[in-house]
């Protein structure tokens, strides 16, 4: 059993545990089956002994299936102290991990459609040495709330956070390097992600990130960088024959093919690449602090679905009607059905909605959509004070 020892003036902050929603939610999918597996046998099976012992079966399981999560939904604890994060979880075995806020690069609000129906969110919170997440609070209620109090510990120094749950919005906001407290929020750019449908034209939000002093990270470039590489040449030779090779480089056109015909080949090549992007992502983000940049706009064809969403402050999502996302990818030779065909291989658009923090229109007025990424920003900015850009 995994048991943490408080330090001498350690305080807790926040203690709760996923919400009762959770229940339902975390084994959505199982109950799903097993309701449609009884409905089909209801219907479909005559009136016999069998179809009474086949129906007991799946009740039996579904009403252990949410018993099941209910126990583990009342042995979870998730703790905010003054010093630290931490979740223990676990009915047999118990296993904890925590973080301590002085390590604290990245926090995050993720939330799937079925969770904002429910008014939950999980919670991630993330430190500057690995770049994953090492906390992870699943879906708990009023997710925004927690989050502000995350941040706002975040934001006071060792030993300062110590705030009640009604007196969160009287925290301090983050001190500065300068003035001898830990690292905040506000000595680092905002990290944002963006998501959207094929053409919706990501790239051109990019630019009016871009126009406004935002880093660009194109993934869509690197990755191209990454395929021609003599590393990627023999690899891919390796996998899928010389004939992948055009006049010694590597036939992207053929890479697509292969790719979004046949998932396992997606992943197998997303394996080979995204560890690559990752890495050179991680510098460059670094070097940009350094720098003084305010805003960094991660612009990755499959954000949400590789996980670079983590490496992010907010997703933004770009909306665009299909009819005019169809008329930009005419320019790359494709029609309405390569269109489908691409988008098939990808996370759905309302999924990616969902996922996202904010929207924004992209309906091919530019005037338009500079006037949008500039109240996108000054919305991102009053959102998340611990993160403010420096002035």
């Amino acid at each position: 059993m995994t048991t943490f020892q408080s330090n001498p003036g350690e305080r807790t902050i926040l203690q709760i545990r996923p919400s009762l929603a959770s229940i339902v939610l975390q084994p959505i999918r199982s109950i799903v089956v097993l309701v449609l597996g009884f409905a089909l046998l209801w219907w479909f099976v005559p009136p016999t002994q069998n179809r009474s012992i086949g129906l007991s079966i799946l009740l039996g399981l579904l009403i252990l299936r949410v018993v099941w999560q209910a126990i583990w939904v009342a042995c979870a604890r998730y703790e905010l102290t003054n010093e630290r994060a931490r979740s223990t979880v676990g009915v047999f075995s118990r296993f904890g991990v925590e973080i301590a806020l002085s390590r604290v690069q990245n926090t995050f609000l993720s939330r799937s459609l079925l969770e904002r129906l429910a008014g939950v969110g999980t919670i991630g919170i993330a430190s500057a040495g690995t770049g994953g997440v090492e906390v992870i609070w699943s879906m708990v209620d009023s997710p925004h709330d927690v989050l502000a109090s995350v941040r706002r510990a975040l934001g006071a120094s060792p030993g300062e956070a110590g705030l009640d749950d009604d007196s969160t919005e009287d925290a301090e906001v983050p001190k500065t390097k300068e003035s001898g407290t830990t690292e905040s929020h506000e000595s680092r750019p905002i990290v944002l992600g963006l998501v959207g449908g094929i053409g919706a034209g990501k790239s051109a939000v990019a630019k009016e990130f871009e126009s406004r002093g935002a880093l660009i990270l194109d993934s869509d470039s690197r990755a191209k960088a990454v395929l021609e590489t003599p590393e990627a040449r023999n690899t891919l030779a390796s996998w899928w024959g010389p004939e992948i090779l055009r006049d010694g480089k590597v036939d992207r056109k053929r890479v697509a093919d292969i790719v979004f015909s046949d998932p396992a080949q997606r992943r197998k090549l997303e394996s080979f690449v995204h560890p690559k992007l990752r890495e050179g992502r991680r510098r460059e983000i670094e070097a940009a602090a350094a720098r003084g940049v305010r805003f960094i706009v991660i612009d990755a064809p499959l954000l949400l679905e590789a996980g670079v969403d983590e490496e992010c402050d907010a997703v933004v999502f770009v909306d665009a009607p299909r009819e005019q996302r169809l008329e930009r990818v005419r320019d790359r030779g494709w029609d309405d059905a390569e269109l489908s065909r691409r988008e098939s291989a990808q996370m759905p658009l309302e999924s990616k909605r969902s996922r996202s923090d904010y929207v924004v229109t992209n309906d091919g007025n530019l005037a338009n959509l500079g006037e949008n990424v500039a109240n996108l920003i000054r919305n991102i900015q009053s959102a998340r004070p611990l993160i403010t850009p420096r002035s």
